[in-house]
């Protein structure tokens, strides 16, 4: 991982690896609110890709491309995250092929600590991909608070670099 690259630029870079393109976070359907997430994004996304007649929509280039524009979205917020993240302040997003993502509270002070816990629960579960979110004021469903990690079992942990210090350690 390249330390040097926003937490956009990651995103992008396994958006790419899909065979996913800017293009794909182009168009009114990628036009971002404070109240989107992740999922309200992909929703809209795929519904205007059937409005245009295309059937086949490849879930995991959806997801990428909303985590591009989420995670763009919040590079240019003020960061208003604790200096030091509480127990639970870290939710999983645990995505299950042929479900809706469900949530659950990391009982984990670090995002290290919160990712080993993550991964372990990941694989209890068999999910293929899951998000840590720093959760933030009224941000209790899937896909709300501040993007900290996504992890997809075929790449890892791809890390936004936009957290504080004392949020990664």
């Amino acid at each position: 991982m390249n330390f040097n690259q926003s937490s956009s630029e990651q995103f992008m870079l396994y958006l790419k690896s899909l065979g996913g393109s800017e293009a794909d976070v182009i168009g009114p359907a990628c036009v971002v609110s404070d109240e989107d997430t992740v999922e309200t994004v992909v929703s809209r996304m795929r519904m205007e890709q059937y409005a245009h007649g295309y059937n086949l929509v490849n879930p995991s280039l959806l997801q990428a491309s909303a985590q591009v524009l989420i995670s763009r979205r919040d590079e240019n917020k003020p960061l208003r995250l604790p200096r030091h993240p509480q127990e639970g302040d870290y939710q999983l997003d645990i995505h299950l092929t042929d479900s809706d993502p469900t949530r659950e509270t990391i009982p984990m002070k670090s995002l290290k600590e919160a990712k080993v816990w993550a991964r372990e629960r990941l694989d209890t579960v068999g999910a293929q991909a899951g998000v840590i979110y720093l959760s933030t004021l009224g941000s209790t469903g899937p896909g709300t608070g501040t993007l900290a990690s996504n992890f997809e079992r075929s790449v890892g942990w791809l890390v936004p670099i936009n957290t504080t210090p004392a949020t990664t350690e």
